[in-house]
């Protein structure tokens, strides 16, 4: 099995992928939707470095429906801005207002060393942050 892979390829340093699921109340399914659409023009509107932004519903309980996030950004800088952008940090504070029942994990694709990953961790301790373990994968150059 090749070891690595993510950090061998050429764009490693560049693109990050991240998936963020949110675990809503199933009575608040049609207000997170509704944010969601308005967060989303918003990002696309403000965020230059995002390059894919979308939302599934994944699973459903009696507790809880889980959502996520696809986001893929151009550079660490893009990622920083879509934590540091004012809309974000609104339509965040608002879901933990009683929409959502657990905190927001956060999974990461990046090739980053082990100490920009702990400054994320750091940054993001509100969330349950997970760096994947990629087992084969690249970042595709053209």
């Amino acid at each position: 099995m090749r070891k690595d892979t993510m950090s061998q390829s050429e764009n490693a340093g560049r693109i990050l992928v991240m998936e963020a699921f949110e675990h809503v109340h199933p009575d608040r399914c049609a207000d997170y939707e509704a944010a969601g659409v308005v967060i989303d023009d918003k990002v696309k509107d403000s965020e230059p470095g995002m390059l894919v932004h979308a939302l599934t519903r994944v699973k459903e309980t009696a507790d809880a429906v889980t959502y996520r996030w696809l986001e893929i950004f151009e550079d660490s800088d893009a990622f920083a801005a879509h934590f540091d952008n004012p809309a974000v940090q609104e339509h965040v504070a608002k879901l933990n207002e009683g929409t959502l029942v657990a905190p927001t994990e956060l999974v990461l694709y990046t090739a980053w060393s082990d100490d920009k990953k702990a400054q994320w961790r750091q940054k993001l301790s509100g969330a349950k942050l997970t760096f994947a373990p990629v087992l084969a994968g690249f970042y595709l150059t053209r």
